[in-house]
């Protein structure tokens, strides 16, 4: 029985017979129809009049969408200062070269990079240093027959710097074909591998292979089971995927530990190691285990594994350096501390602990341990700014000055070279590669350019506001210099706040055309992310997420009280699992904002197990087979409890039709049950056909995007009579 299954039987279920009309077009936006859909479980009565949109094949859904989209898109276009807003957006960052990952491989340096005027990532090489920049890969070049955009997935070179594996995906779908091609000519092996999606190539030493996960053949896109079963194979280059060598797969016990269904099984390899690791990971699960084989038994096909860390170890983050495992483990330690074990004969209870537990928690969620060869660098949290350290063995742990108060998004290393590479960025400070050198200090390495632009006019400042339960809750801050606290500035306030990752410094070039209108932006570090560690996260997990959404609403009070905003010119967003956040607030306090944006949010979370990407979740969030962990999702469903009525702020809804993360449902129910209660503001549901979570989008669509979420906070950012 499949998760669809089970819910049906778990919840009595009335539907009853509805004329097949999508909507009647009126001079608001087009009125879906309902269905007598109700769930009756442990005493709940829980009314869902919009079930039918969770079919994609219901003859009403698309049209019902198109004709959502058209009015959302008519109603934005006229919103004040929205042409000029996206033209602004335009100049900022349309010329604007940007460098988003690095790997080095003896002389040559490859780099995702994304060409000033192109619309997405390219991949390049630089054949030696100071050469110029070689392009290996165009998106923008690759033919797809539905019209759509093409985006760069993932890619990973081979030890040598020979071969790169790679996956593209069209549309922002993330169901990405795997590629080899040769570096010196720029030439492609014969095979191109579908169901590739989370693939994270790990080659063999002498690059005739690579360890890769796939999804399992048959998996139906949608379905409940889509992510189950997935299994890691070796392919050998050249040869057909059909004779690839499975390793490990979803579902299988190895060493007495039994992978669940659920678990993407990545085999690990690093250069200068006889060793590989599997990491059985769960999605978004922030603990996992990790076994350890020798590397000669896994390329046959035949790995024998040791257990490293079991998940009562609470592993959440680990790296390979030769014949050592070192272990980031939060077991008996809630801050997270380094142990090392001996990755041929792994053991926790003779592991050495070479980092102790600090007074700062250990970053695994953006950074996590990387090994080079002159030791293993980490990073540690503090409330949303980060600090960076290098453990080298013999010599203990070294602090590495930062430039500013950072968030770093990504740190690049190999155990066969010296030093790190780090993505980085500050509130004020835009995104860049940075190196450093044992010994040295931290450069830019002048892969993204210094943007023609100044933040010399903005500051960011930290205020801690108080929850309703005592609870010191961190907000940060950006706005102009000098900005008057008098109340009368637009705001757009963000949280995510889940699995554990933490909400640290960033700053988009785009976020300028909201701050010289005079806006303020700001970030509640709500309880739920990673800026206090495990049990900063812990604290707003399952039954726990309600503190998440208090929170928000807690720090959104405190923002006012400062004099930054007040709530007739207050919009808050979430994205994704800050659906949750964001929903929940609103329906909570309708009085405290005067516009809500709820981006790819995840927004009906009694539904869990329905949709493809549930099951992942449920370490996160709840199991609905678990019936107090059923609740829990019931607790944070935002559209069950919308009340008919009731004046609700301005909403503006989005989604991408091909998302694969959230089913774009959740925000469609959600904008149909507002538009059907809200007596407030408009609600509006904008749709984008050719692009899913974000993740792959073009340039361009960003740019309208936060064109759209701009100009919608600063039209409703006035008083409310």
């Amino acid at each position: 029985m499949d998760r669809r299954d089970f819910l049906c039987s778990a919840a009595s279920i009335t539907l009853l017979t509805v004329p097949k009309l999508a909507f009647a077009q009126t001079a608001g936006p087009p009125v879906a129809k309902t269905v007598d859909a109700v769930d009756r479980r442990l005493g709940l009565t829980l009314p869902d009049p919009y079930r039918w949109m969770e079919d994609p094949k219901d003859p009403d859904w698309e049209p019902w969408m198109r004709g959502q989209a058209a009015y959302a898109r008519s109603a934005l276009d006229a919103l004040p200062g929205r042409t000029a807003l996206a033209r602004r957006i335009g100049e900022l960052t349309g010329d604007l070269p940007v460098a988003l990952r690095i790997e080095r491989v003896g002389e040559r340096v490859f780099v995702e990079y994304r060409p000033g005027g192109a619309s997405v990532p390219k991949l390049y090489v630089i054949d030696r240093p100071g050469g110029e920049r070689r392009l290996l890969i165009d998106p923008e070049a690759a033919k797809d027959g539905s019209g759509a955009h093409v985006s760069l997935d993932w890619w990973h070179a081979s030890n040598d710097g020979a071969l790169v594996a790679y996956g593209l995906s069209s549309a922002g779908s993330e169901e990405s074909v795997a590629r080899i091609l040769r570096v010196a000519d720029g030439s492609h092996f014969p095979e191109a591998i579908d169901r590739a999606r989370f693939a994270n190539p790990q080659w063999l030493p002498d690059g005739s292979g690579f360890f890769y996960v796939r999804g399992r053949e048959g998996a139906v896109r949608g379905a409940a089971d889509y992510f189950a079963n997935t299994v890691c194979w070796l392919h050998k280059v050249g040869t057909d995927p059909k004779q690839d060598l499975r390793i490990v797969g979803g579902g299988d016990t190895v060493d007495g530990y039994k992978l669940l269904p659920i678990d993407f099984p990545f085999v690990i390899t690093t250069p200068e190691s006889d060793v590989v690791a599997l990491l059985p990971y769960g999605g978004v699960r922030r603990e996992n285990p990790i076994l350890t084989a020798s590397l000669a038994d896994a390329a046959a096909g035949k790995p024998r594994w040791r257990t490293a860390a079991r998940m009562e170890d609470q592993a959440t983050s680990f790296a390979l350096r030769g014949r050592d495992v070192f272990v980031v483990s939060e077991r008996d330690a809630p801050l997270g501390r380094i142990l090392r074990l001996d990755a041929a004969a792994p053991d926790m209870a003779r592991a050495e602990v070479v980092v102790p537990e600090g007074k700062a928690p250990l970053e695994t969620a953006d950074t996590g341990l990387i090994a080079t060869k002159d030791g293993i660098y980490f990073a540690r949290q503090n409330g949303g700014p980060m600090t960076l350290h290098c453990y080298a063995p013999g010599k203990g742990v070294a602090d590495i000055a930062l430039p500013f108060d950072a968030g770093i998004y990504g740190l690049y290393g190999s155990t066969d070279r010296d030093g790190i590479d780090i993505r980085m960025a500050g509130w004020v400070q835009p995104m860049a590669i940075y190196r450093y050198e044992p010994g040295g200090r931290i450069t830019d390495t002048g892969l993204s350019p210094k943007p023609a632009f100044s933040t010399a006019a903005y500051e960011s400042v930290r205020l801690i506001a108080t929850a309703r339960d005592g609870t010191k809750v961190p907000v940060s801050i950006v706005a102009k210099r000098g900005l008057k606290r008098d109340g009368s500035a637009p705001a757009l306030g963000q949280c995510y706040s889940s699995y554990g990752i933490s909400a640290s410094p960033v700053f988009s070039p785009r976020y300028i055309a909201f701050l010289e209108q005079g806006g303020v932006l700001f970030e509640v570090h709500a309880r739920g992310g990673g800026e206090y560690g495990a049990p900063w996260w812990r604290a707003g997990q399952k039954a726990n997420k309600p503190n998440t959404w208090r929170d928000f609403i807690d720090g959104c009070e405190a923002v006012i009280r400062a004099g930054w905003t007040k709530p007739e010119r207050l919009t808050v967003m979430g994205t994704s699992a800050g659906g949750i956040a964001v929903g929940n607030a609103v329906v909570e306090r309708p009085d405290l904002f005067a516009g809500a944006v709820d981006n790819v949010g995840w927004t009906n979370t009694a539904r869990a197990g329905i949709e493809q990407n549930s099951a992942p979740n449920f370490p996160e969030f709840g199991d609905p087979s678990n019936d107090a962990e059923y609740r829990g999702l019931v607790a944070m469903d935002a559209y069950l409890k919308i009340k008919d009525g009731t004046r609700y702020p301005a909403i503006l809804a989005m989604t991408g039709m091909t998302d694969p993360r959230v089913a774009p449902w959740h925000p469609a129910k959600f904008a149909a049950r507002m538009q059907k209660a809200s007596t407030g503001g408009p609600v509006l549901l904008r749709v984008t056909f050719d692009a899913g979570h974000g993740v792959g989008s073009t340039r361009q669509q960003s740019d309208e995007q936060w064109a759209d979420v701009f100009a919608f906070a600063l039209s409703h950012g006035r008083d409310r009579g």
